[in-house]
Parts: C-alpha cells; sequence; structure tokens
C-alpha cells in the first residue's frame, strides 16, 4: 500500500499545487480583481514557489482565463439544468427558476462581478474576452427559454430581445447598480442606504422578477365593452 501511494506521490503533488493556486487566485481576486492580481502574491498565498506557477500555468493571462471559468461554470451548469424540460414545467416556470439561479449567484459573488467589470475597463485580457463570450453563454439560455415561451402562447409576440432586455433591467440592473461599487459609499444618506439595500437585495429581486413577469405574461382577452347611449 506504502509502495502504491508514493509512486502517485509525484501526480497528487501536481494537482494540490495546482489545485492550491487556483483556489488562491478566486480568493484574491475577489478582494482586489484580476488586475490586483499578482504572480509572487499568488505563489505565496498557495505557498508554492514561483517555479510552480509557471510549470501549471505558464502565464499570467492564461492562469486568469482558467480562473474565471472555473468561477462561472457550475452556475453555468445550473442555469443550463434549470432550463431543461422537466415534467409538464411551462417555459414560463422554467424561465423564472433559471432567472431566481442566476439572482442567487449574483448576489453571492457580487464583488467578483463588480471586479470583472472594472477589470475590463481596465484593460485586462481576460475579464475582456470572457465579457465579450457571454452573451453566448446564459443569456442565450433566458433567450431560448422566452422563444419558448412566445411559441407556447405564454407571452405576447415581439423582439424576444426586447423583452429580454426589459426583464432583465427590471431585475438585475439594480443590484450591479447596488453592487460592490457602492459598497462603501457609506456617505450616503440613511434613506438612501436604504434604497441601496434594496436594489441588491435577491429577494428584492425575485420579487421584481414575479412582477415583471406578469407584466408580460398573456392575458386572457375579454369582449371589449360596448357603451350605448339612451336616445
Amino acid at each position: 500500500m506504502t509502495k502504491e501511494i508514493n509512486s502517485n506521490s509525484a501526480k497528487d503533488v501536481r494537482l494540490s499545487t495546482r489545485d492550491a493556486l487556483l483556489q488562491s487566485g478566486l480568493v484574491i481576486v475577489g478582494l482586489k480583481g484580476l488586475r490586483g492580481l499578482t504572480v509572487r502574491e499568488l505563489a505565496s498565498h498557495a505557498q508554492v514557489n514561483l517555479g510552480s506557477f509557471v510549470y501549471h500555468f505558464k502565464n499570467r493571462d492564461t492562469f486568469l482565463a482558467e480562473l474565471v471559468e472555473i468561477w462561472y461554470q457550475p452556475i453555468y451548469a445550473q442555469l443550463r439544468h434549470s432550463s431543461e424540460a422537466q415534467g409538464e414545467s411551462s417555459a414560463l416556470l422554467r424561465l423564472q427558476i433559471t432567472i431566481e439561479n442566476l439572482i442567487d449567484f449574483v448576489s453571492n459573488n457580487a464583488a467578483f462581478i463588480s471586479h470583472l467589470c472594472a477589470d475590463a475597463f481596465a484593460g485586462e485580457v481576460a475579464a475582456q474576452k470572457f465579457l465579450l463570450n457571454l452573451p453566448h453563454r446564459h443569456p442565450q439560455i433566458i433567450y431560448r427559454l422566452l422563444q419558448a415561451a412566445q411559441s407556447e402562447n405564454s407571452i405576447p409576440d415581439g423582439s424576444v430581445l426586447h423583452i429580454m432586455i426589459f426583464i432583465m433591467t427590471a431585475v438585475g440592473m439594480p443590484m450591479l447598480l447596488a453592487g460592490e461599487v457602492m459598497q462603501g459609499c457609506t456617505w450616503l444618506p440613511v434613506d438612501a442606504q436604504k434604497i441601496r439595500d434594496l436594489m441588491r437585495d435577491s429577494s428584492a429581486a425575485k420579487q421584481r422578477l414575479v412582477w415583471a413577469l406578469s407584466g408580460i405574461r398573456r392575458q386572457e382577452k375579454q369582449m371589449p365593452v360596448v357603451i350605448t347611449s339612451d336616445h
């Protein structure tokens, strides 16, 4: 047994070192963003030498690109799962569940998301590539669910993109605006801080989602009321 463990020890060390670097990267990026991560600090945090970083990732950009994917992939997989047909669930119900999962993800990762947007503006290549590719990922899931809801006649015909913009603006935009960027604005009046807290609260966002979906849900047509005058 001892010989078998020793024979695989080199492989185990490589895997644990790689994982340690990635886990340390998630911690540092959550605090400082991609632009705040240096290879030297990363290696020190992970308690590995600089040579190990080069061995596993070659360079900083390659590391950051993989790091962002590791952060994003679990929620992307969850959103794809919730969007799939399950039993007799309507497209509109699957849409609601999918966006609720997305709300929880944004709420739990507000700092990382705020940093990622700032990183892209600061010129971080990994952040820019990730955001440029993002429209082909979970936004496409939401887009297809809206198309399915139209096919089921649950929502009116019209531009699916326009409807998606309406929903995401009503639900997600307040969370992003009141996220980590406004977290340190302690100088705001008390009433403004209450508004900020409501904007970023996940329960409030889910309530806005219910209102938004109610607003676009197709209503049963009623016979028009004809008003006649007595002669």
